[in-house]
């Protein structure tokens, strides 16, 4: 395995203010999916509050062949996200670049 292979995480927790029900945050969740997922190639799961109206928390990983461009991807995911307005970010729980071999028993 190279060492060079690298993985991104990022995990945020959002709020939908304006939200009234399950079905309002289900829109907003399901665009940011799609814009993670085909804009910036990277995975996107709705990890936590799926049964809470305002909030969710989302995890989103990339894989990179380097430290840096998983670093630089990272960011314009974060700064994508961050320019939203259907949504606040509340806070970030997790912003981490780790190479695959610290990760992983080579």
């Amino acid at each position: 395995m190279t060492s060079e292979a690298t993985l991104g995480v990022l995990m945020l927790e959002l709020h939908f203010p304006a939200n009234r029900s399950l079905k309002e945050k289900r829109g907003p969740l399901t665009s940011l999916r799609d814009v993670v997922q085909q804009r910036f190639r990277a995975t996107f799961s709705e990890v936590g509050h799926q049964d809470v109206w305002q909030r969710a928390t989302v995890l989103i990983a990339v894989a990179a062949s380097s430290l840096a461009q998983a670093d630089r991807r990272l960011a314009e995911i974060e700064r994508y996200v961050h320019g939203r307005h259907d949504f606040e970010v509340a806070r970030t729980l997790l912003r981490s670049v780790d190479d695959v071999a610290s990760v992983w028993d080579a």
